[in-house]
């Protein structure tokens, strides 16, 4: 029965739940297993690895609280869709991040208009300046993954007539406009009723939210963007050193 399945060391130190947890982890990323594909059920796995009943709800359950399967009522457990990875503290388009994975983006609209306070004040415009405002929806795997809406100077003039479905931070940089650096805010929150629509949902889901404020090698003020991701595909890992 347990041919072909990797077997527990009841000697180590690491308790079997996680031993069983990473062993699924490791077969995850080596793609034994792929997204949609059903795992043993617990009896099955209690009599696969000789182990009880909460060892594997355990193991289970951390690897449903990690995002990398779910719980299907009546059904089974799948292993679920990967999270996409952003590393801080890189300054990236969506493009660039997601070199290497089939990813796409739909323009929502893309205007120049008059800026809410709040806009005005995080770009430092004055009384009566517009912005160019551009909304998209980032798309993996045919899927959508997160809203991106991005406020511009109306000053740097950008063309409404672009293909905004391409690389903004290309575009800028063949306008003579490159970035430097950017300061940016990550918080958890849940999806608003238009989001809720955009991505494709029935309700209201967690999501993570990006706001970023870039700035150019000359230090002027380029962007404004607010990100909107879908919580259980998208994470940010960053390195952090001790001084």
């Amino acid at each position: 029965m347990t041919e072909g399945f990797e077997k527990l060391n009841y000697d180590s130190f690491m308790p079997l739940y996680y031993q069983l947890k990473e062993i699924f982890l490791e077969k995850i990323e080596n793609e034994e297993l792929k997204e949609g594909d059903m795992i043993p059920s617990e009896n099955e796995l209690q009599q696969i690895y000789d182990v009880s009943r909460a060892t594997v709800r355990n193991a289970i359950q951390l690897l449903v609280n990690e995002g990398f399967m779910e719980k299907k009522k009546g059904k089974g457990t799948f292993v679920k869709r990967r999270k996409i990875e952003e590393q801080l503290p890189v300054l990236k388009s969506f493009t660039e991040e997601m070199i290497g994975i089939d990813a796409g983006k739909q323009v929502i609209s893309v205007k120049y208009t008059k800026p809410s306070p709040a806009i005005m004040a995080r770009l430092s415009l004055s009384a009566g300046e517009n912005v160019f405002s551009l909304k998209r929806l980032m798309l993996v795997d045919g899927k959508p993954l997160g809203i991106l809406h991005s406020y511009i100077p109306a000053k740097f003039k950008l063309s409404l007539d672009e293909d905004y479905s391409k690389s903004l931070y290309r575009i800028l940089e063949k306008n003579g406009i490159r970035l430097k650096e950017a300061d940016q805010t990550i918080e958890a929150s849940m999806s608003n009723k238009e989001q809720t629509r955009l991505m494709g949902q029935k309700i209201s889901f967690a999501t993570l939210v990006i706001r970023r404020l870039a700035y150019s090698v000359n230090g002027e003020v380029v962007e404004y963007v607010k990100g909107v991701y879908h919580g259980d595909r998208y994470r940010y890992t960053c390195r952090l050193t001790r001084l």
